[in-house]
C-alpha cells in the first residue's frame, strides 16, 4: 500500500510540474507576444476560424481602431514641411536614378548644448576674452543659449555699455540673434517678440550700431504674424528709407504671414487680418496718399513682376482681399510679360507645363477667388481653358456665375459644364441636409419620393444656430476679416475671463 501511496504520489507531483511547466510556457509566450505588439506596434494575428460570430465581430473592430490609432498623426505629419531629399539639379526626384551610396546626413545649425551661466559670469568672461574672436565665440554661445526675451535684453544692454568694441561685435551677430528671436516663440507670444525687436531697433540708432537687414525682415513677418498696422508701415519705411531690397523668400514669407491658406492652418496661430488694414499694407496707406510714387513704401513698391516668385503670392494676397479690379489689372499686365509672350517649358513630371499656362491658370483660380466671376469666365475665354482641367473648387466657383459663361464656350464645353452643375447640385444639398441636422435615407418603394429625411435633433435647436451671428454655411479660410472680427488684445483679458466661483470673492 505505502509503495502504491508514494507512485500515486510521484505520479501528482510529475503532473502538476508539467502543468506548471505549460503554464510558465504560456506566459512566456504571451510575454513574447506582448513585447512584439509594443515594438512593432502591430497587433498580432487574430485566429477567427474557430470563435462565435460576436467574438469575430469584436476582433475585426479592434484590429480595424488598432489599424486607424495614427491616424491624425499621419495627416499633421502630411501637413508638415519635412526636409527635402538629396536630387540632382534639375532632374525630378521621380526620374533621377537611384542613388548609388547613402547620401551623407544633412548639416544642421549647432546649438548650445552647455548648461546655462549667470550673468556675472558671462560679463567676467567678456572682460578677460584675449581677442576679438573669443568675444565673439562667447557671445554667440550665450545667444544660443537664450529662451526669454529678458536673457535678449540682458545681452543687448552689456554690449551696448561694457566696451564699444562690444557695439561691432552684437552688429556682426544677427544670425544667432534672429534664431534666438524665434526660440523665444516657445515662451512668450508673437507680440512680445515684436515689442522686443521694437525696443532692439530703437537702441540700435541711440547707440549707432547698424541695424542688419535680417532683423527689419523678421520684424516685418513678426509685423505681419500679429496683424499690426502701425508696424508694418515702420518696417517697410525702414527698408524703402535706407533702399534695401526685399527678396523673393522675404516677400513670400510675408504675405504667406497673412493667413491666405484655402485651409485655414495659418489661422490657427496668426489669427486673420481686417480686409482694410490688408489693402492698406499691399496698395498703399491713407496717410501717404498724397506722397509720389517714388516715395510711397507699401509692399506692392516691392513687387517685381519680372520674377514669378513675387507675382505668384502677390495676386493671391490680392484675390483674398477681394480685389478683383486689381487682379483684372495684374492679368492686363501679365499678358504684356515676358513669361506669357516667350513661354518656357517647366521641368514637371508626367505632363507639359510652361510658364505661360502655369500663370494663366493662376489668374483663373485666384479671380475666382476674388469674387470677380465675370473677369474669370472672360480669362477662361481669352486662353480657351478645357473646362475640366481646372479644380473642382474653381467649377464650383465658376458655377456660381453661370450667366457670364460665353455662349460659345458653353456649346463647346456643354457635357462637362453639366456634369459639375450636377455634382454641384449634391454638395449644396448635402450642405443643406448637414446644416439642419437631417439625412436622406433612399428606399425601393417605386413612389415618387424613392426616401424620407431623417432628422438627427431637435428643430428649435437648429433654427436657434443658424439665427446666430456669423453663421456660415462653410468655412471661409483664407480670407480677411470685412470689419471687427477680432477682439482687441487689450479687451482679451475680459473676454476670455472665467467665472468666480461662490465664495472666492468675498472678503
Amino acid at each position: 500500500m505505502s509503495s502504491r501511496a508514494n507512485g500515486c504520489n510521484e505520479d501528482d507531483i510529475m503532473a502538476s510540474r508539467k502543468a506548471i511547466r505549460r503554464r510558465v510556457q504560456a506566459d512566456a509566450v504571451d510575454h513574447k507576444q506582448t513585447a512584439a505588439v509594443a515594438v512593432s506596434e502591430a497587433l498580432p494575428a487574430w485566429n477567427l476560424d474557430h470563435q462565435p460570430e460576436e467574438v469575430q465581430e469584436a476582433l475585426l473592430g479592434l484590429e480595424v481602431l488598432w489599424r486607424e490609432k495614427d491616424k491624425r498623426i499621419k495627416l499633421l505629419q502630411r501637413l508638415s514641411n519635412p526636409w527635402p531629399e538629396d536630387q540632382q539639379s534639375g532632374i525630378h526626384k521621380d526620374r533621377a536614378p537611384a542613388p548609388s551610396s547613402p547620401s551623407p546626413p544633412k548639416s544642421h545649425l549647432p546649438e548650445s548644448t552647455a548648461a546655462p551661466i549667470s550673468h556675472p559670469t558671462f560679463r567676467h568672461l567678456l572682460l578677460t576674452s584675449p581677442n576679438d574672436k573669443t568675444t565673439r565665440q562667447i557671445l554667440r554661445a550665450q545667444l544660443l543659449r537664450c529662451r526669454t526675451p529678458y536673457d535678449i535684453k540682458l545681452i543687448l544692454a552689456l554690449c551696448f555699455t561694457l566696451t564699444p568694441r562690444l557695439k561691432t561685435h552684437i552688429a556682426a551677430l544677427h544670425e544667432p540673434l534672429v534664431r534666438a528671436l524665434y526660440r523665444c516663440r516657445a515662451q512668450v507670444p508673437d507680440t512680445a517678440v515684436l515689442s522686443l525687436l521694437n525696443a532692439m531697433r530703437a537702441r540700435y540708432a541711440v547707440h549707432e550700431v547698424p541695424f542688419n537687414t535680417q532683423l527689419l525682415a523678421l520684424g516685418l513677418k513678426f509685423a505681419a504674424r500679429t496683424r499690426s498696422l502701425a508696424d508694418m508701415k515702420k518696417y517697410l519705411r525702414a527698408l524703402s528709407r535706407d533702399r534695401r531690397d526685399v527678396t523673393s523668400n522675404v516677400f513670400r514669407a510675408t504675405i504667406a504671414k497673412f493667413s491666405i491658406g484655402h485651409r485655414g492652418l495659418g489661422e490657427i496661430r496668426n489669427g486673420r487680418w481686417k480686409r482694410h488694414e490688408l489693402l492698406q499694407v499691399l496698395t498703399g496707406f491713407h496717410d501717404c496718399a498724397q506722397l509720389p510714387p517714388k516715395q510711397q513704401f507699401h509692399l506692392g513698391t516691392f513687387l517685381d513682376r519680372s520674377d514669378w516668385q513675387y507675382l505668384h503670392g502677390w495676386i493671391a494676397a490680392l484675390a483674398r482681399c477681394r480685389d478683383a479690379e486689381a487682379v483684372w489689372r495684374e492679368w492686363q499686365l501679365w499678358k504684356l510679360s515676358e513669361g506669357r509672350r516667350r513661354p518656357k517649358v517647366l521641368n514637371v513630371p508626367q505632363r507639359v507645363v510652361t510658364t505661360r499656362s502655369r500663370g494663366d491658370y493662376w489668374f483663373v483660380e485666384q479671380m475666382a477667388y476674388a469674387g470677380g466671376v465675370g473677369y474669370a469666365w472672360r480669362i477662361v475665354e481669352e486662353i480657351d481653358m478645357g473646362f475640366g482641367r481646372m479644380k473642382e473648387r474653381i467649377k464650383t466657383r465658376l458655377l456660381e456665375g453661370l450667366e457670364f459663361c460665353p455662349a460659345e464656350y458653353f456649346s463647346v464645353h456643354r457635357d462637362a459644364i453639366r456634369e459639375a452643375l450636377l455634382r454641384k447640385c449634391e454638395t449644396d444639398l448635402s450642405l443643406i441636409e448637414k446644416a439642419m441636422s437631417v439625412s436622406w435615407i433612399p428606399t425601393d418603394l417605386d413612389d415618387e419620393a424613392q426616401g424620407y429625411h431623417v432628422l438627427f435633433e431637435e428643430q428649435e435647436a437648429v433654427l436657434e444656430r443658424l439665427g446666430e451671428e456669423g453663421w456660415k454655411v462653410e468655412e471661409d479660410f483664407g480670407f480677411p476679416y470685412e470689419g471687427e472680427g477680432i477682439v482687441p488684445v487689450r479687451e482679451r483679458g475680459l473676454h476670455d475671463a472665467g467665472v468666480v466661483e461662490e465664495g472666492e470673492g468675498e472678503g
